[in-house]
């Protein structure tokens, strides 16, 4: 009995596995290929550069952000992205050069890829906020920036926006 629960066991696990898409191929489904790449804009006489680029293929992408942060303070972040293989959610974790730790999570906001993101400071303090991305074109796409409430509501409305274009 005890080897007939291994084996049927191993079955399982082997069939969620084949079952679970990899990143990639859920960026692919969704069709938001479009993000990977370098992103330029100038804000407020500042350069920005957000870059997607594959980590490890089809299953981690890095992410880094160059720029200035919400308060105007010039910051720089690196994080990765992936799949979390127990709930299946696209995660993302990173830290930057304040010493903050930023945690969020990827899903859709109608036709938007949207991460919301929580980051927390070397003091303990907690800042959320929810950035949307949308395709204007093959060189062009633009940020949208919404509040996130204390309850993890997202805004109706975008906050910022910015548009970016694919840096050659």
């Amino acid at each position: 009995m005890k080897k007939i629960l291994t084996v049927f066991t191993s079955v399982v696990m082997a069939y969620s596995a084949q079952a679970q898409q990899s990143l990639s191929e859920q960026i692919n489904e969704n069709g938001v290929e479009w993000i990977l790449g370098t992103w330029e804009a100038e804000v407020d006489g500042n350069t920005m550069t957000l870059s997607y680029k594959w980590a490890l293929k089809e299953h981690v992408i890095a992410q880094h952000f160059k720029g200035m942060n919400l308060e105007g303070n010039s910051v720089e972040s690196f994080s990765l992205i992936a799949i979390n293989p127990t709930t299946g959610e696209i995660e993302q974790t990173g830290y930057d050069t304040r010493g903050k730790k930023s945690i969020g999570s990827w899903g859709p906001r109608g036709d938007m890829p949207l991460l919301r993101t929580t980051s927390t400071s070397q003091n303990g303090e907690k800042q959320s906020m929810a950035v949307g991305f949308r395709k204007i074109d093959e060189n062009n796409i633009e940020l949208q920036i919404f509040r996130v409430d204390g309850s993890g509501s997202v805004s109706d409305f975008s906050e910022m926006d910015i548009e970016m274009k694919r840096k050659k």
